[in-house]
């Protein structure tokens, strides 16, 4: 299994993956369509140091061929032209910047496990590591488009009691949930498809209350 896929595939990857979501959907609920560009900017900015690291370490890789590097290298910039892109103003378009994001990133990601299939080399620590970055930056900045995108798709400001109470309920929902995650954190060892499938139900729900609320 390529390091890439064996982070992906990995409980804790996994798990993670759900953990952000969670705090991206939680910190959208208070904020204003003008403060939600702010996060977007910050994940933009992480992927770029992480595409930093992981090109530095590819470029340590022995026997890497000429070819596969330029593919890798255009597969980056490309990435990187998509996240420097200037804010979405819309739902519309934050659902077709994260779709680009996704597309870009795993073709990114699949230039990455074909030159080490190349090779047929085990990645070092350093690379180990860089790869994990990489993953969780771009993992992160997914999930603030989802929330921004979701939030977003209301036009209609929200304000007053009613509304106040039903945004505790959903800040609620999420502590629990944060809650259960961490429970199940602690059990990762398991690997059970169960145990994601759980997990993964639990944040169903939440998103579901989330989107109802600015429904």
């Amino acid at each position: 299994m390529s390091a890439i896929k064996r982070v992906r595939e990995s409980v804790d990857a996994k798990l993670d993956r759900l953990d952000v979501r969670a705090d991206a959907f939680g910190a959208v609920l208070y904020r204003t369509k003008e403060q939600m560009d702010e996060p977007i900017e910050d994940g933009k900015r992480e992927i770029h140091c992480a595409l930093d690291k992981l090109k530095a370490e590819l470029g340590k890789v022995k026997h890497l061929p000429a070819e596969r590097k330029e593919k890798i290298s255009a597969a980056m910039d490309a990435l990187r032209l998509q996240t420097a892109l200037g804010k979405a103003e819309a739902s519309d378009a934050l659902v077709a910047a994260r779709r680009r994001v996704r597309e870009i990133s795993q073709n990114v990601e699949a230039e990455v496990e074909a030159g080490l299939v190349e090779v047929k080399s085990m990645p070092a620590e350093a690379l180990d590591v860089a790869i994990g970055v990489y993953v969780r930056a771009v993992d992160r900045l997914d999930a603030e488009l989802e929330a921004a995108e979701t939030r977003f798709a209301t036009t209609t400001a929200r304000a007053g009691t009613a509304f106040d109470t039903r945004r505790q309920e959903v800040v609620n929902a999420l502590v629990a949930f944060k809650q259960q995650l961490a429970a199940k954190k602690d059990h990762a060892d398991e690997k059970l498809v169960a145990f994601e499938a759980e997990v993964r139900g639990g944040f169903a729900q939440v998103r579901k209350a989330f989107k109802d609320l600015f429904a």
